[in-house]
Formats: C-alpha cells, structure tokens, sequence
C-alpha cells in the first residue's frame, strides 16, 4: 500500500497539491493524457522547477489562452452568459481571473462525460459538491442557484480533477495529513473584502473535526475552498506520520501567493516499515453501511456492487431478508474508510431504490501483508502474503489467476497450485 502524508504547514490549495504530487514523481505526459479526456480547450499547463527557500520544487498552473474563451466549446452561447450572482469561491492561485458563471449541473456534465475512470470522476464531483454546499450556506441560496466563478472555471476543474487522476497514476491508495495551517486577517478579491478563513471554508469546517491553526503573523488566505474540500474528501485521519509507515519520498508543490514566508506543501509518500512488515497488526476504523431494498431489480444489485467497488469501498453484498409483513428483499452492505462515506451514499441513492441508509462505525485488526509476483508455466501470477510472527498465509488473488486459467484452457485450481508450488521453491519450503 502506498500512502499520501500531507504537511501543509503553510496551507494547501488546488495547484500547490499537484505540484507537489509532480515532485512526489507524477509523470506529466501521462498526466496530460489522461486530462485530454475531459475534451476541453482553451488553456495549457505549465510545470515549472524551481526553489524557494533553498527548497527545490514545482510550480504547477492552468494557463488560460484566452480570457475570453476559456469555456469548453461544447457548451452553448446560452450556458456561458455571465451570472450577477457571485459566488465568492476565492481559490487563491487563481484570484487573477475573471470567468463566467457555471452551476454545479454543469460541472457535472463537463466531469461525467470524460472518459476517465469512475472513481476519478465521482471524487472529483464529491469536491464541487462539497463547495457549493459550502456556498449554498453561505449566501443563503439553494443549491441549484449557486454560480461557481473562480472554482467553477476551467482551471480549478483541471486542478480538482487533475489531482485524483495523479492519485490513481501513483497508485496511492490512502491519504493522511497534519493540521491545516490558515491564516488570518482580511483579504479583498472581485467582490469584495472576505475574513480570513474564507466563508466558504470556514462553513466546511462545521463539524469536520479537521484540525485548523491560524497564523496570526501571516495576514492572507492560505487554506482555498479547492484545498480543504479536496482534504475533506479524500485525508483518512489527521495527526502525525504512522508509526508502523516509513518515508519513500518527499515533495514540494509551491504555491503563487506571496505570504512572506514559505508557501509550499510538503507531501510525503509512505510505505509500510520493514519493521513493522512481520508480526505486527494494525488497526483502523472504518464504517458499515446498511440500505434495506424490497423493490429494487435483481440486475440493477450487481451494477451498483460494482459502482460502490470501483469507488474504493472495501466491500458491498447484499443478503436476502423478509422485511414487514413478510415482504421478500435485500440487505445491501458496504464497507468502507471513513472518508468515503459521502461517495458510498451518493451511490446508493443513485443507483437504488432505497431513501434511506444507516451507518455503523467499527474497529478492525488488520493482518500487515505483502504481494509478489510468481512466475509459473501458465505466466506471472500475484500472490498476498500475510504475516505474523513467524507464521504466514498466502493466497493466490484471483484476477489474474482467473485470466490465466481461460487463456491455456486449464482450470483455476491448477494455475492456483502452480503459482503456490513457485513460491515455495523461492521460499525455500519445497
């Protein structure tokens, strides 16, 4: 497992998270692939080495080609008339541009009809949904009304975007933080003067129990409504590096504003510590999710299992249950990390027929565990070794044994002991 540890010692923001995954190791041309499927125009990237402090790092940002033209020209005239209303979204990379109006109807559509994998798409959806709830507040709008200008534009969906398609290019699979640092004072931007923490963060925090400090030497915005939604959604828990986890590598993404102190984000990537790698348990919290359904279509449980999967939840099934009066139904459950609890119900409300959902929290004991890759006659097949003390369980993952199997014509039990019969030669037990 490779984990995301994120210091934002001088705050945290849109382009400062890519730059530092840019610096972590993100491959930029495969990164401009993959955003090439959200089929907009427009704009173009610059990635920038440089130091700061002494600190060498990257600066990453959108550039507009035109400030006239920075929509994606599949939307009509009609859409991209300017709305009065303003939104007050403040990213503070970003506070040089002025942009038409988008609701959050049609960052959506923008977002769903990329060809990226569904998982990106519905995190990224999760962040703007987060924001304009946010503002919905904030201004005393329904959600419908909000109009994003800043956030809303083509650089801040890139920069929202961009960051979980480098997660998933990482293979990151988790993410953890130190407490945001804010600062204070008062800041003025296109519509006006806003406190610092801005509204629209400042609503976010509402019972998030996310960890803020505020600087009061620094007299600017330092947290933007990108950076702590995007930490809302995606950061497992807050507090210090894990002790069982040692440091791979570290990052710096460098943001514009001039705070008169370094303004960077420092991320580091985790692995598991070899001396923690055997004998060892670990633990964490995660959450159970319950949906009971009586008049949802058989076919239609097996899509959104694969939905809720493909979102990171660790598991879904359903059970068959009576219900009152002895209705026949199913129980659906998913299992999955806390901080993607919002994205599972989404889905369930999406994709069932259920107005309801429960939630339980639960503790786990979670076995440290490796994976090697095996040769045998068929191909290469993975194995997951778990450890403790000085015992071990290994286990063939199915996928790739499966293909296998089909590929020679063999069955699955004889590519399952070919690939144990590999590894015990390796091992030395044969």
């Amino acid at each position: 497992m490779t984990c995301l540890y994120l210091d934002p010692f001088s705050g945290i923001s849109g382009n400062m998270l890519l730059g530092m995954l840019f610096d972590l190791g993100l491959d930029y041309d495969q990164f401009q692939n993959e955003l090439k499927k959200l089929n907009l125009a427009g704009y173009h990237l610059t990635l920038e080495s440089t130091r700061r402090s002494a600190i060498g790092g990257k600066l990453f940002d959108v550039k507009l080609e035109d400030a006239n033209h920075h929509v994606d020209e599949s939307l009509t005239a009609k859409e991209v008339q300017k709305n009065d209303y303003p939104a007050g979204i403040n990213d503070n990379e970003k506070t040089s541009h002025h942009h038409h109006g988008r609701n959050l109807a049609e960052i959506k559509r923008i977002i769903s009809q990329a060809d990226l994998k569904s998982a990106i798409k519905t995190q990224a959806i999760g962040v703007f949904d987060e924001i304009a709830r946010a503002e919905a507040s904030v201004h005393r709008l329904p959600l419908d009304k909000v109009h994003f200008h800043e956030v809303g534009a083509l650089d801040s969906i890139i920069d929202i975007l961009g960051f979980f398609i480098g997660l998933d290019l990482l293979g990151i699979t988790k993410v953890i933080s130190g407490p945001l640092v804010d600062g204070s004072g008062l800041i003025k931007v296109a519509h006006g003067t806003m406190p610092v923490p801005v509204p629209a963060v400042m609503q976010m925090r509402k019972n998030s129990g996310i960890p803020v400090h505020q600087r009061e030497d620094v007299r600017t915005e330092l947290v933007t409504p990108t950076g702590f939604a995007i930490v809302k959604r995606v950061v497992s828990f807050f507090g210090p590096i894990p002790e069982e986890m040692q440091i791979e590598k570290i990052g710096y993404g460098f943001g514009t504003r001039q705070t008169g102190h370094l303004n960077a984000l420092r991320g580091l990537l985790l692995t598991a510590s070899p001396s923690h790698k055997e004998g060892r348990t670990t633990g964490d919290e995660i959450v159970e999710i319950h949906a009971n359904l009586d008049d949802q279509p058989g076919e239609g449980l097996g899509f959104v299992i694969g939905k809720l999967l493909e979102a990171g939840a660790y598991d879904a099934y359903f059970t068959p249950i009576y219900m009152k009066k002895g209705r026949p139904a199913y129980q659906m459950t998913v299992i999955t990390p806390k901080q993607k609890c919002r994205i599972m119900a989404d889905l369930l409300f999406q994709h069932t027929t259920t107005f309801g959902i429960r939630y339980v929290n639960l503790k786990r004991t979670i076995l440290p565990r490796t994976f090697k890759k095996v040769c045998t006659k068929f191909g290469e097949v993975t194995l997951k070794i778990g450890m403790i003390k000085s015992s071990k369980k290994v286990t063939v993952e199915y996928d790739r044994a499966a293909i296998l199997a089909n590929q020679h014509h063999v069955s699955l039990e004889q590519v399952q002991q070919a690939a144990l019969l590999a590894y015990n030669k390796e091992d030395g037990m044969a």
